[in-house]
């Protein structure tokens, strides 16, 4: 490393400056140029770095010059330009077999593709770099990745991913600057987490950090970023940064968006709207934050009120969902957790219409997001180490697009069914406090909804209960939101949307405090419509039990199914004379019956199948379109997964491979508790015919002498019916 280098990242910025001049006045040396030109860059001379970056790109280092050109763009906001040359120096560099410049070349990527929105390309560039930096064994590279990972999957909304990828980065970073940008990351990170405390404490270290680094946009980054914190319980404070900020930069977008929630908060509507259309007028930060903008106007138009405001606030929504709607088909296999993290405008749309009374149209809105998102979440990642790694230049798996269709449509997919939908708004950034709950109801064609309470009693309830389903009060509460009065023993199926998607079904009570699935049973659905055919199972039975010899109660289930089945099965297991392989877990694609009795674990952020010979993860399941009929997962947490409503789930992911109808648990289960479970689930008379009312029947007699935590972690999730465009309009296209 050279004297004019280790100045430029270790010491003194502007002295690295003359130095790397000096010496390339000396020899001629490009690489000196260049790490002025970076120099120029830290420091903030944005003019300087783009002079040098272009008398670079005719010598040998047009890749460095590109790259450097990547940040000038990013800093005078021209993303796609940003984008163009971080390709382009990724492209010179590796044909020229430069891996420490593809290396970096890749972060640069990563960080342009993040600025313009394509959030899954960001996350590629950012893991090929990550991957690289560990070949070199480059800790610098290292962190910087990891820091362009966090951009990526925080925009995802993967809060718990960036958690993760930042403490990496804090562990490994030794320079300051590199110190400084970590904890900011961190601390923005803990912020969308909703654990202030944390990130505050975070936003200080990296305010320590960058004492010694001095980078201007990390100390404007921390000073705005504080003031959000303030926000809610020092709004004085919180004003006080914001001049600040703005006397030396500006009324940056931000400033003005903040500045229109503080003013809001206070009850000056009039200030409000001007800071918003203000922020709105400007170039904001990134490609994620437009959608935020629009949600503000259509909140403080509610607020208003008057002969307008509803009108304008529905225009404003449908602005938010139209912008969210474009970002997250970058999101791909994260599109769960995008959705969860930008399901404000739909909320806030969904609650305006309800106001109204105007229940057909919430559905249209459930639809939109059923439509793009639901049942899909596992299908677009390879996370398995059987898939090789996808290349930056190979463009990223698209999600699953079905045909569109209309509310009438749905309704008359689910004539023959019964379906609520269910879902407790969240709360507003501009007078929270009120959102309600809402139930909507789908039966014989027909669509009706009801406000069913207050939406923070529900999430509370909806946490209370998945940690405690011995909760009587918030099985009870819950129960009377989630299911309809009314004599009906027919099956109900639901579909909970947000908080209220991990609620157990089985746990929920009546106002008397009877279980619900006494009454009738409950089915869990994951979306509004199913992107192929079911399975017919016409496959022999499967059952895959102990796998991997260590769990005795599991081989003895397994043999107690197959006695249960009295014909010929496909045995697999400890148990049995055949291994189970992933070779017998594919055999058993178009199974009657896939009962797995054994280990489900996690791989990365996905649970897995833990067989003898691998793990199977949700988007293998998906890839090989594994589908019987019927699957029973006695494993534990086989219907868990780290988003709200559990889409990425094993269960998620055979029902959307087609299997019709999952029996699965939401979290670990005593090996005997499952056993004893099972054994009197398959005594019962109806369980091919009618597993949810068999399931449902066996948990009340369980609920008597069981620990709710036991026979409340089953649950029953159904495969939506196929929604098929209405034949008139297909005609009229």
């Amino acid at each position: 490393m050279s004297a004019c280098e280790k100045e430029i990242r270790f010491g003194d910025r502007r002295r690295g400056i003359q130095i790397c001049l000096e010496r390339y006045s000396q020899n001629q040396a490009d690489r000196d140029l260049a790490w002025a030109a970076k120099g120029y860059l830290d420091v903030g001379e944005i003019e300087e770095a783009d002079k040098l970056a272009h008398q670079l790109l005719a010598g040998p280092m047009y890749g460095d010059a590109n790259r450097i050109l990547s940040y000038v763009a990013l800093r005078q906001g021209s993303d796609s330009a940003a984008r163009m040359h971080a390709e382009i120096a990724y492209v010179v560099h590796t044909l020229t077999g430069e891996e420490h410049g593809r290396a970096s070349d890749a972060v640069s990527l990563a960080q342009a593709a993040w600025k313009v929105g394509d959030f899954t390309a960001s996350l590629t560039a950012a893991d090929e770099a990550l991957r690289l930096s560990l070949l070199l064994r480059d800790p610098v590279i290292e962190v910087r990745a990891q820091l362009a990972r966090v951009d990526a999957l925080r925009r995802m909304g993967d809060h718990s991913g960036a958690i993760e990828a930042v403490t990496h980065a804090i562990e490994r970073a030794t320079a300051p600057c590199d110190q400084a940008w970590a904890h900011l990351k961190s601390g923005l990170s803990w912020m969308e987490a909703q654990q202030d405390a944390l990130a505050m404490s975070e936003l200080a270290d990296a305010a320590q950090a960058n004492q010694r680094c001095r980078f201007h946009d990390v100390a404007i980054s921390i000073a705005l970023n504080e003031a959000w914190l303030l926000r809610r319980r020092d709004p004085a404070a919180a004003l006080t940064r914001l001049d600040k900020i703005a006397a030396s930069e500006g009324e940056l977008f931000e400033v003005l968006l903040l500045r229109g929630y503080l003013a809001a908060d206070r009850g000056d509507f009039e200030p409000a709207e001007r800071y918003f259309t203000a922020a709105e007028s400007l170039a904001a930060p990134d490609a994620d934050w437009r959608w935020e903008i629009m949600r503000a106007r259509a909140e403080l138009s509610e607020l208003r009120g008057g002969p307008w405001g509803d009108r304008d606030a529905e225009s404003h929504y449908r602005r938010a969902i139209a912008n969210i709607a474009a970002l997250r088909t970058t999101a791909h296999a994260r599109s769960a957790y995008f959705v969860a993290s930008h399901r404000g405008p739909y909320d806030g749309l969904i609650a305006l219409l309800a106001r109204h009374g105007r229940w057909r149209d919430i559905l249209a809105v459930v639809l939109e997001l059923d439509a793009s998102d639901m049942l899909r979440a596992t299908a677009d990642e390879q996370i398995d180490r059987h898939h090789e790694a996808q290349t930056l230049a190979t463009p990223s798996p698209s999600s699953v697009t079905m045909p569109p269709v209309t509310v009438e449509d749905v309704l008359s997919a689910w004539r023959s069914r019964d379906l609520v939908i269910v879902i407790a708004v969240s709360p507003h950034q501009i007078g929270p406090g009120l959102e309600r709950a809402y139930r909507l109801r789908i039966t014989d064609g027909q669509v009706t909804g009801e406000d069913v309470g207050d939406a923070s009693t529900a999430r509370t309830w909806a946490g209370d209960l998945f940690e405690n389903p011995e909760n009587r009060d918030a099985a009870r509460g819950l129960g009377q939101m989630i299911v309809p009065p009314g004599l009906s023993d027919g099956t109900l199926h639901v579909l909970a949307i947000g908080a209220l998607g991990k609620v157990p079904l089985a746990a929920l009570r009546d106002a008397e405090g009877a279980l619900s699935i006494a009454r009738r049973p409950l089915v869990r659905v994951l979306g509004l419509r199913a992107n192929g055919p079911e399975s017919q199972g016409a496959g022999p039975a499967s059952i895959i039990a102990d796998p991997r010899g260590d769990l005795p109660s599991a081989a003895v289930e397994g043999s107690l199914v197959a006695a249960a089945l009295g014909s010929a099965a496909n045995a697999s297991g400890a148990y049995a004379a055949f291994p189970a392989t992933r070779e017998r877990l594919w055999a058993a694609h178009d199974a009657a019956l896939l009962h797995i009795a054994g280990h489900v674990g996690k791989l990365g952020r996905w649970r897995a199948l833990r067989l003898a010979d691998g793990e199977v993860g949700p988007s293998e399941i998906v890839e090989w379109r594994l589908a019987p009929h019927l699957a029973v997962l006695a494993g534990c947490g086989s219907a868990a997964a780290w988003d709200e409503e559990g889409w990425g789930s094993i269960a998620a992911a055979l029902l959307e491979s087609g299997t019709a109808l999952v029996i699965a648990t939401d979290r670990s289960v005593d090996d005997l508790d499952s056993l004893s479970l099972m054994r009197d689930f398959y005594r019962q008379p109806d369980w091919r015919s009618d597993p949810a009312r068999a399931l449902a029947r066996v948990q009340q007699v369980h609920a008597a002498t069981t620990r709710a935590r036991s026979w409340a972690a089953f649950s029953v999730l159904g495969r939506p019916p196929v929604v098929a465009a209405s034949t008139t309009r297909q005609a009229t296209r």
